[in-house]
């Protein structure tokens, strides 16, 4: 249903939504490669890292898969503001403000959905480094699909900051973005530089 409902013409959901899901998916195959490993015979010396970095992939989840919806509700709020009247000075006033609080918040959604997913990532190595060599590839797949939850959440921060007029806010933005963005590749090449020599 939700994948119908991206597809239709209707703006939201939309690229957001979608890397909040892509990161919440990354976050689950790392848990699922953490859950299959651990607890199990001769797995004593890596059951606390993996017990652990399941555990935090499942509230990494929890959080991407809320901010599937935050994302649209983000969207739509700032929709409801532009649709305000605005015929008089103070109902002008009154919506640039609504306005401009809804773009913020619309840029706080997805940039917790990149810095959630740049966790899954940093996870994923963990993982991969200590979980079932057979499982291998599922956290390949999910630092990937993990990283699309990061570059959807700066690209989504991004585009909203065209109509933000508070130039400071803008200007640590777009530096927390860019920072991010090149954490988020170094790890992703170093996890799957990793998964790839076990090929």
């Amino acid at each position: 249903d939700f994948i119908d409902e991206v597809s239709r013409e209707s703006p939201a959901p939309g690229g957001g939504s979608i890397a909040a899901l892509a990161g919440a998916l990354g976050a689950s195959l790392s848990s699922m490669v953490g859950n299959l490993t651990a607890n199990k015979r001769g797995s004593d010396a890596v059951d606390k890292i993996l017990n652990e970095s399941a555990e935090e992939c499942q509230q990494i989840k929890e959080a991407l898969v809320n901010a599937i919806d935050e994302d649209t509700n983000a969207f739509n709020a700032y929709m409801s503001a532009r649709r305000l009247p605005n015929k008089t000075a103070e109902e002008k006033k009154t919506r640039e403000e609504a306005m401009q609080a809804g773009l913020k918040q619309a840029v706080m959604i997805p940039l917790n959905t990149a810095k959630q997913s740049f966790r899954a990532i940093e996870i994923a190595e963990v993982v991969a480094k200590n979980g079932n060599p057979n499982s291998i590839t599922d956290v390949g797949v999910g630092a990937q699909s993990a990283y699309t939850g990061v570059l959807g959440g700066i690209y989504n921060v991004l585009i909203n900051l065209k109509d933000i007029k508070d130039q400071k806010f803008v200007g640590e933005m777009k530096k927390t973005c860019s920072e991010l963005k090149q954490k988020a590749q170094k790890k992703l090449d170093e996890v799957l530089s990793f998964v790839e020599s076990k090929l």
